[in-house]
């Protein structure tokens, strides 16, 4: 894996770049912000 700045792509500030969020009662949700890729769609 490169190391550098490659990965400076915007991460989602929904799902703080993980592409989901886990829900309150279990389990875990594609975020609906970036359909799950993490990144900060425009």
């Amino acid at each position: 894996m490169k190391s550098g700045t490659s990965y400076k792509d915007k991460r989602c500030s929904y799902c703080y770049g993980k592409g989901y969020f886990q829900l309150v009662l279990g389990g875990s949700e594609t975020c609906p912000c970036c359909q799950g890729s993490g990144k900060e769609i425009k």
